[in-house]
């Protein structure tokens, strides 16, 4: 080791340490809640404790808090946020008090992405001059406002993080929502025919149903195995791997229909796409793992989805759905009711969910909320395909490609963006990631040094 990467080595060790005690503590926390052990009090104490932890390291808490903030994704409202976004709101303080102090161009500056998804925000916003239900509003600005907040700092944090820490992040969060979906449906006790009748409560945390953690997890893991497959770090390597699958044991124990399917779709298309032995490899234990599922006591019951009259009724009703959130759609032609006033109605779907991000789109924000979700989407696919054909990128470039399309086809029969998490942790990863790639082509292009050449790294 040179002495470079000796002195990174050795700057970075408190940061892991603190990453690691805040990731420990969290997930700690998520098994307890999940099994009853914890009580609100105690959660507190624990949460000062964290809190406590990273002013220790308050030198490089952007790191500490790229790490604690996805982790923290299990826990439940306290008040009126969730401590996510606690740590996300700070984290947000310091990249602005930073790009402050160096006076960056990068602070204000705005990508075209960012401009259509701030206009489509604006114009969820201004739909609030004829909602009727302003408390609905609310939440529904604050949904839309924290996606566009997510999509501002992912892309600058890149210049103050090391990319590392960002990952784990990611890992730290999926363990997290594994560990705690898990430990809730163990300690419901649930035979596995009553597992078929109360399914989406066996793993509700109390912010998100069974369907909801399993829509998570699908952006979450193709970028994790990519990190099995190419880390610098073996470290990170080391936990991509049974984090991936914690990911897909999880599913099997969801036995969400579309999720699943996803899943193990993605994982497929991931590995065979892929030209080293490493890929067919993988591709190779992802038929063994499915067909192992498939024969289990887990796989069982996912086929029981499939043939059980009372399941695919669901899936007739969401058909039902459909049609209702289409009327909805012309009655409120060309406008829109309004965000998040599709709850508040008095028609047949009342406050049920269409099940259907584009049918939620154009029944409240109208053809203008539409046309600038497509914009936004045309423009995030064009952001990803410099990855793709970029050598040292490419698995990342195809990572993200196929999460940007697992998301698109679950979200048109699944509540995805309509959730808050989803809507942070959506464009956290694809916004991380291309802000690290344009630190690294900047980095190409002028070579130089500082946090910026390296974080990309």
């Amino acid at each position: 080791m040179n002495h470079a990467a000796a002195t990174g080595a050795l700057r970075d060790r408190p940061l892991l340490t603190g990453a690691a005690i805040a990731v420990a503590a969290t997930v700690m926390v998520s098994v307890w809640l999940g099994l009853g052990l914890l009580s609100l009090p105690g959660l507190l104490l624990l949460l000062l404790a964290v809190i406590g932890g990273g002013v220790l390291f308050l030198g490089t808490a952007p790191g500490l808090l790229a790490v604690l903030g996805p982790a923290l994704m299990p826990l439940g409202l306290v008040w009126i946020v969730f401590p996510y976004e606690m740590a996300f709101g700070v984290l947000a303080l310091l990249v602005v008090l930073r790009g402050l102090e160096l006076r960056a161009h990068w602070l204000l500056r705005l990508e075209r992405l960012e401009l259509a998804n701030l206009t489509l925000v604006a114009w969820a916003l201004f739909t609030g001059f004829w909602c009727t239900d302003p408390g609905l509003y609310f939440l529904g600005a604050r949904r839309f406002l924290e996606g566009a907040a997510s999509l501002w700092v992912a892309y600058r944090f890149a210049r103050l993080v090391p990319r590392r820490m960002f990952e784990l992040g990611l890992v730290a969060c999926s363990i997290a929502l594994s560990t705690s979906a898990l430990a809730r449906y163990l300690s419901r006790g649930l035979s596995p025919e009553r597992v078929i009748f109360d399914r989406a409560s066996a793993t509700n945390l109390g912010w998100g149903t069974a369907n909801f953690i399993a829509t998570l997890l699908l952006i979450l893991t193709p970028p994790i195995i990519v990190m099995g497959l190419r880390a610098r770090e073996r470290w990170l390597r080391g936990i991509a791997w049974p984090t991936a699958a914690l990911n897909g044991l999880l599913q099997g124990v969801i036995a969400s229909r579309a999720a699943t399917l996803l899943f193990f779709g993605g994982l497929l298309t991931q590995f065979t796409g892929g030209r080293t032995r490493r890929h067919w490899l993988g591709a190779t234990v992802v038929v063994a793992v499915m067909a192992l599922l498939l024969a289990s006591p887990l796989g069982q019951m996912l086929i029981v989805r499939f043939q059980n009259p009372r399941e695919l009724g669901s899936m007739v009703v969401r058909v039902w759905y459909a049609r209702e959130a289409w009327q909805r759609t012309l009655v409120a032609f060309p406008w829109g009711l309004g965000v998040n006033q599709g709850l508040a109605q008095t028609d047949h779907l009342q406050n049920i969910d269409p099940h259907n991000y584009w049918l939620v789109l154009s029944s409240e924000l109208g053809l203008p909320g539409v046309l600038l979700w497509i914009v936004i989407l045309v423009l995030l696919w064009r952001r990803i395909g410099p990855l793709v054909a970029t050598p040292e990128w490419h698995e990342v470039g195809r990572a993200l490609q196929i999460a940007f399309w697992l998301s698109q086809l679950h979200t048109l029969v699944e509540p995805t963006f309509q959730g808050p998490q989803y809507q942070y942790l959506y464009f956290w990863v694809l916004g991380g990631y291309l802000g690290y790639y344009a630190v690294s082509r900047e980095r190409t292009a002028a070579p130089q040094r500082g946090p910026a050449a390296s974080n990309a790294r």
